[in-house]
């Protein structure tokens, strides 16, 4: 049976059963972004209300890490911590890359040791703070970061190309104005700045006028977006 994956998550912190308070959660995705920019680490934390009927969530957990690609592409350093509260039970799954930090005994751990006994007494923040500061104390020293995000890097990107169009539109531009020139320039025309009509050698455009900005800024590279990723089933489940 097929599993259904869900759209990649928005951010590194995503809780679809309201089960942690806006606070939390807000401090929690911008630590988890923050710990990309350092190592290129990508740490998720998707809580969903319940499990599909039939669906292990081993399954999901992997096919879902498959589609999402947290993780350099290379290095496949990404983790998801998933939870499922309706069926009281919680995975992490780990990239290639990060299982000799995160090593399936310690993904154990983690749930046992760190999420499940808050769970149970109803520290549902206590419970996924320790989780993640956890999981950022093992996978802390992996690698190095470049100061952005995958997603920083791919908007950058997006606009290096965007400059480039716009540089080939203005060369172009600039092509048949020069172009303009020479056949007037041939015809011994004149146009000036007033719009008057002379003779002589030389096309030209004088005055003022409105200018415009031949850039922009701005974008969508504050969310998280995978680098390409890959898992092979580590990690580990447990439930509370």
């Amino acid at each position: 049976m097929a599993v259904e994956v869900p759209p990649e998550p928005a951010h590194y912190f995503n809780d679809y059963a309201s089960l942690i308070d806006p606070r939390t959660a807000q401090q929690l995705d911008g630590r988890l972004q923050d710990f990309e920019r350092q190592t290129s680490n990508q740490i998720l934390v998707v809580i969903y209300p319940s499990l599909s009927a039939n669906t292990a969530i081993e399954d999901f957990a992997q096919e879902a890490f498959r589609a999402w690609k947290p993780g350099q592409k290379g290095r496949d350093n990404g983790a998801i911590l998933f939870v499922f509260v309706k069926d009281r039970k919680a995975r992490i799954q780990t990239g290639y890359g990060l299982e000799g930090a995160l090593p399936d005994a310690i993904c154990k751990r983690i749930i046992s040791d760190e999420l499940a006994p808050r769970f149970r007494a109803g520290d549902f923040n206590g419970g996924i703070t320790a989780a993640v500061n956890a999981m950022i104390a093992a996978t802390q020293g992996e690698y190095k970061g470049t100061g952005r995000t995958a997603a920083q890097t791919r908007a950058q990107g997006q606009k290096s190309q965007q400059s480039m169009v716009d540089l080939i539109i203005l060369l172009v531009v600039l092509g048949i104005v020069a172009l303009s020139w020479l056949r007037a320039a041939r015809r011994g025309t004149v146009y000036t700045s007033s719009g008057s009509r002379g003779s002589g050698g030389i096309w030209w455009i004088g005055g003022g006028g409105e200018g415009r900005g031949g850039f922009s800024g701005g974008g969508g590279d504050s969310g998280f977006s995978g680098g390409g990723g890959d898992s092979g089933g580590g990690g580990a489940s447990g439930g509370w």
